[in-house]
């Protein structure tokens, strides 16, 4: 092999090179040393500085041939959902559609998914080089690739395997990365919480590095804080760009993440030694066992153990806010853990910001809203402790825009609707759904349970309410999740108890997976049960429904989201001609235009301001809900104009979004 290098650099071709570099005949040597005057000096001098520079520039060339040779950019997009692959709501976007929509347009950009394997039963599953998963009764059989590490987590070793998906429709290479840390959670919600997601962000860093057939040119980071625990890290082992894309940058404020067992998942070795040997730490510590155990522990790391175990146990009356002795001697360890990482510290907090250091040290990053994004310069709340550090990295920053591929959302044989209808039909067929829906909810058939099951995704459904079907009304849906503020659900039931109280003549669909658990939303139920005279205009949901038959058959959706929203919900109830009634936020504002604002192609009611910057949000909320219904009741013509403009809108992505995406991608490298 080695004279087959040396014949190769000895060739007729690399000898012309020289020659155009040192001219067609090469000196004598002797003639050299006769002419050696004082101008033939310079003259060569002139000449040796002419030859070195045409060198130079003839190594730079062939470093850009070389470049330009790899006509394609390896992407690797990392994210937490990815419908039919991980369990989610029908409410989110998949990225297998914008992966394939990009293809179209640029084949030569190489895209492939990275996702968390979750839900996995622990006391079966058995890492084998082949296993079955289920995603609602989906069965997949992957295949183990050759990348299996370990890494330190949870203060002690453990394992992380890589697994493929099988061939999809798309053309698109899914990999499922599994570790005992993060994959026998049932929700990918779960793995959001920052003590669950740190091992997964630590073990994607680790499996990056072992991609052998695939080296990513760039990591897009679909709102994970992908640099989540590098502060631990000595050094950095790749050269990937980072591209991070950011939902709304208050959700870690909202939810109050503590970031004590949070650095316990995070820390290396060195790191432990440092935490153990704290003396703050210790105190606390110290603290915590007096209260709970008489058992001495005198290893600290057997400590951090029992604390593990007794974690939740220990974090009474979180949502109650009470400051209790376990919340407080909690709170100074958040403090202290991060007075001990100053590169996280913010003053005053105690508790962390996951997104901070990930803003801090990518390459690029981005929301998804044009709204939201120039909302967060001009809003201090809306970015919340991250302001200071949005405003010095603008410069690498930009919004893009949403699509999504809306045909993909109702190819599933249980997700059909009841009557096809189109934009021309859809006066006559539309409401065949409707008066469908009000007979599948009637007393009658609640009561015998023999309500249609093509309407849910399992039997664990609970039923509260009914609806009458001889009762002529708009039918007003709204399907938020359990978080109450974020989704503004004090906003929702606010807006519907007005309604009532103002003798309005409608029914409501509410639809809140889990919702009964929440003791707010469990007393209003109860309340809406209570109040015999409401009976027929209301039913409460609490399970997990096929969302186009509810948006095939209802007049409006609600949503009174106070964050930036990123769900598709909007662009799915449009497609069924379900007139959106929005909050003024993030995408919602960016892709529904108000049939105030614009009369020819307008699809929906909006408020005037965002409901997170407002003091009366209950009354912001209500002017376009009263809009609604007076166009509804009193202008059959315009209500129709709605519903045809909502069935014609085009949510698709367009060359003009995925443009962008692509020159952010060219740019970073």
């Amino acid at each position: 092999m080695g004279n087959d290098k040396q014949e190769k650099y000895s060739t007729v071709s690399h000898s012309e090179n020289i020659d155009t570099i040192y001219g067609d005949t090469l000196n004598d040597f002797n003639d050299v040393i006769e002419n050696s005057s004082d101008n033939i000096k310079s003259h060569n001098l002139l000449r040796e500085l002419k030859v070195n520079i045409k060198l130079l520039r003839k190594k730079a060339s062939h470093l850009v041939r070389e470049k330009l040779q790899k006509n394609f950019t390896n992407i690797l997009y990392l994210t937490l959902d990815c419908p039919k692959y991980t369990p989610n709501s029908a409410k989110e976007a998949s990225p297998l559609d914008y992966i394939s929509q990009m293809r179209k347009q640029y084949p030569d950009n190489e895209i492939r998914v990275l996702i968390p394997l979750i839900n996995l039963n622990k006391e079966e599953f058995k890492p084998t080089k082949k296993i079955s998963y289920s995603v609602e009764n989906r069965n997949y059989t992957l295949e183990k690739t050759g990348i299996e590490f370990d890494f330190f987590v949870q203060n002690r070793m453990t394992k992380a395997q890589l697994y493929k998906f099988p061939s999809n429709n798309e053309h698109i290479v899914v990999y499922g990365l599994y570790s005992p840390t993060f994959s026998f959670y049932k929700e990918s919600s779960e793995i959001a919480k920052i003590h669950n997601l740190a091992p997964f962000m630590k073990a994607v860093r680790l499996c990056i590095k072992f991609l052998k057939d695939f080296k990513p040119d760039i990591v897009h980071a679909e709102n994970i804080p992908f640099y989540l625990g590098c502060e631990f890290e000595n050094t950095f082992f790749y050269k990937t760009k980072v591209l991070q894309i950011i939902k709304d940058f208050t959700q870690a404020d909202i939810t109050k993440i503590e970031p004590f067992w949070a650095a316990i998942n995070l820390a290396d070795k060195q790191t432990m030694t440092r935490i153990c040997q704290d003396g703050a730490v210790k105190k606390c510590i110290a603290k915590l066992f007096n209260l709970h155990t008489t058992q001495r522990l005198h290893q600290i790391k057997d400590c951090f153990k029992f604390i593990y175990m007794n974690y939740y146990k220990f974090r009474k009356y979180v949502d109650k806010g009470e400051d209790i002795e376990e919340n407080t001697i909690f709170n100074q360890l958040n403090e202290r853990t991060i007075q001990l990482f100053p590169q996280v510290f913010y003053t005053g907090e105690k508790h962390y910001n996951p997104m901070f250091y990930s803003i801090k040290k990518a390459d690029f990053w981005a929301t998804a809203s044009k709204t939201y994004y120039k909302e967060v310069f001009e809003n201090e709340k809306l970015s919340g402790k991250m302001y200071s550090l949005l405003q010095k990295s603008k410069e690498r920053s930009a919004y893009l825009s949403y699509g999504i591929d809306i045909e993909n959302y109702h190819r599933e044989e249980t997700r059909q609707i009841y009557e096809e209808f189109n934009s021309e039909n859809f006066r006559q067929e539309r409401n065949k759904n409707k008066i469908t829906l009000l007979k599948e909810f009637g007393s009658e058939r609640i009561k015998s349970n023999f309500i249609d099951v093509t309407l849910f995704k399992d039997s664990d459904v609970k039923i509260i309410g009914n609806l009458d079907s001889f009762y002529d009304a708009p039918l007003f849906f709204a399907n938020p999740s359990s978080d109450i503020f974020p989704n503004g659900v004090d906003i929702l039931f606010n807006t519907i108890l007005k309604l009532f109280e103002m003798h309005k003549n409608i029914q409501v669909i509410i639809n809140i997976p889990n919702g009964l658990k929440s003791d707010f939303i469990r007393k209003w139920v109860d309340f809406l049960q209570e109040n015999k005279y409401l009976n027929g205009r209301w039913v409460f949901i609490d399970g997990n429904i096929n969302l186009p038959k509810f948006l095939a058959g209802s007049d409006m959706i609600l949503i009174p989201t106070r964050i930036n929203t990123t769900s598709v919900e909007h662009f799915i109830a449009m497609h069924y001609g379900c007139v959106p009634i929005v909050a003024k936020s993030g995408i919602l504002n960016d892709t529904i235009p108000d049939i105030f604002d614009d009369m020819t192609y307008g699809c929906g009611f909006k408020t005037t301001k965002n409901l997170l910057t407002e003091n009366d949000t209950n009354e912001l909320f209500m002017t376009p809900v009263l809009k609604a219904l007076n166009i509804y009741q009193n202008n059959r013509s315009g209500w129709n104009l709605l519903i045809k403009n909502c069935l014609t809108h085009d949510s698709g992505w367009s060359f003009k979004t995925l443009e962008k995406y692509n020159k952010i991608y060219q740019e970073l490298l």
